[in-house]
C-alpha cells in the first residue's frame, strides 16, 4: 500500500526529464515537417515554371526549323519582310488597331 501513495502523487526528476524531451522532440518535428512541406512546395513550383520555360523554347524552336526547312521561294522573301522587317507593297493600304 505504501508504493500507491509514492507513485500517485510525485513524479521523479528522470520521468520530468524524458516528458521534457519528447515534447521538444514532437515540436522539432512539427517545425521540421512545415519547413519539409514549404521546401517542396517551393520546388514543385520551379518545376512547373521549368516545364512551361520548356514548351515555349520547344515551340519557338519549332517555328525556327519551319524557317529554316522552308524553301527560298518569292512568298518567303514577302513573309519574311512583313513580319520580320515590317516593310510593305508601295501599292498597299495599311490600317492600324489600337489594343
Amino acid at each position: 500500500m505504501t508504493e500507491k501513495k509514492y507513485f500517485k502523487g510525485k513524479r521523479s526528476a528522470a520521468s520530468l526529464l524524458i516528458q521534457g524531451f519528447l515534447i521538444l522532440l514532437f515540436v522539432f518535428a512539427v517545425i521540421f515537417f512545415l519547413r519539409s512541406l514549404m521546401n517542396y512546395n517551393k520546388v514543385m513550383e520551379e518545376a512547373k515554371q521549368r516545364e512551361q520555360k520548356i514548351e515555349r523554347l520547344t515551340d519557338e524552336i519549332e517555328q525556327l526549323e519551319y524557317l529554316i526547312d522552308a524553301p527560298l521561294d518569292e512568298d518567303f522573301k514577302i513573309r519574311i519582310a512583313r513580319e520580320k522587317l515590317g516593310m510593305c507593297f508601295p501599292d498597299e493600304m495599311i490600317f492600324y488597331a489600337d489594343k
